[in-house]
């Protein structure tokens, strides 16, 4: 009897050879960027002696990576839809391998610094790419559960990559970036064996920006965008702080903190794993409303468990929710979108996401000049509340 492959146990049905090839080339590249921030954030630390440098410059290491995907990512969409997807898929990961294993030579702390914005580059000219491609590939259902089983890769690579990164970084600074060179033959594969999947435009530049305003303006659309911001906003204010608020009123370490990140991780991985189970025969636009309502009751309740343990339970629920989703808004975007459109439609939600982000720590920074963190989480859950609210006032009514 032949073992189910990983498609049918996530729901997502057999699949043709070379479809399931493609989507293999995808969720590898998902996975490879997730080598950049969190695979080497725990080695930061071994970089200040060999290469003299404070500790505040060690901030440096990831604005420099991140910065340029919030001016170039919506850039690199527009050329995904005008000009195709797979040679800039490829390209990017090439960059991306080559200059961030070329860090593990670099002299002195500024040529960090610039592989690591060139790295940067590659990751902008990736990181839509991984969620258009699953709607180009698949459809319907079947494309919600490839977008859950996205979100279950990359966190299980966000339980791997920081342990691994820490104790290569333990040997010497720089062996967690020779591991990039890993990624160069991922690219060469995509060059040799991804289809090319974009829609047909028969338009110029200005008519294809025409379409795409007109298109961001959709009642779905405008739910996805606002899903997104709202997701890392909330997942930056709580899980950005909710290290110090368990270290002052728990009176635990931070080694121990970071441990129950993994219930926020296993939450997710239940229920994205059957992203597409879920989303059969329900409409993704009220099962997001359902998870934030999930997610706003479980920050509400992190303040009042009286147990470390007990929190983690809450993380457990607020991971549950964030599986449902990442995959739901995702697969929003995607499926209210004309491929021909896509890549600029998704690069879009991106540079919402990098705003939210940004917004959120600095948001939430002000407001503990002013209240408590057990004050800070109950208004993040009242934030999620109420934004369900909005949203749900955004969608169309069904007609009868």
């Amino acid at each position: 009897m032949q073992a189910p492959s990983i498609a049918v146990l996530f729901g997502l049905g057999e699949l043709a050879p070379a479809k399931r090839r493609a989507l293999t080339l995808v969720f590898a590249s998902s996975m490879a960027l997730m080598m950049g921030v969190n695979f080497i954030q725990p080695g930061l630390p071994a970089m200040i002696e060999p290469l003299g440098i404070s500790d505040s410059a060690l901030s440096l290491v990831m604005t420099v990576y991140t910065g340029p995907a919030i001016i170039l990512a919506p850039l690199f969409g527009i050329v995904a839809d005008l000009y195709g997807r797979r040679l800039l898929l490829a390209g990017g990961l090439l960059l991306f391998g080559f200059s961030g294993a070329a860090i593990a030579f670099a002299p002195t702390f500024g040529w960090v610094l610039i592989l690591r914005a060139v790295q940067g580059i590659g990751f902008s000219a990736v990181i839509p790419l991984t969620v258009v491609l699953i709607g180009d590939l698949l459809e319907g259902d079947n494309e919600v559960g490839g977008q859950g089983l996205k979100v279950f890769l990359d966190r299980v690579a966000y339980l791997v990559f920081p342990p691994l990164g820490g104790i290569l970084a333990a040997i010497a600074w720089f062996w967690p970036f020779v591991l990039y060179i890993l990624v160069v033959p991922l690219g060469l594969m995509v060059l040799l064996w991804m289809p090319e999947t974009k829609g047909s435009v028969n338009s110029g530049t200005w008519t294809y920006l025409g379409y795409m305003l007109r298109l961001t303006r959709h009642p779905r659309l405008l739910v996805a965008f606002s899903a997104g911001f709202l997701r890392f906003f909330l997942d930056y204010g709580f899980l950005t702080y909710f290290p110090l608020f368990l270290v002052r009123s728990h009176g635990i370490s931070t080694a121990t903190a970071g441990l129950l990140y993994a219930f926020f991780a296993a939450g997710a991985m239940l229920t994205s794993s059957q992203a597409g189970r879920l989303a059969t025969g329900h409409d993704k636009a009220r099962l997001l409303f359902l998870a934030f309502v999930v997610s706003g009751i479980a920050l509400v309740a992190v303040p009042f468990m009286p147990g470390v343990w007990l929190v983690g339970t809450a993380l457990f629920f607020y991971g549950l929710a964030n599986g449902v989703i990442s995959p739901m808004q995702k697969s929003l975007l995607t499926q209210n979108t004309p491929p021909e459109l896509r890549g600029g439609i998704v690069s879009f939600d991106r540079l919402l996401q990098e705003v939210s982000k940004t917004v959120s720590t600095s948001v939430v920074g002000l407001l503990l000049l002013m209240a408590e963190l057990s004050t800070i989480f109950w208004l993040l859950g009242l934030l999620s509340f109420v934004s369900v609210a909005l949203m749900a006032v955004l969608l169309p009514r069904r007609r009868p």
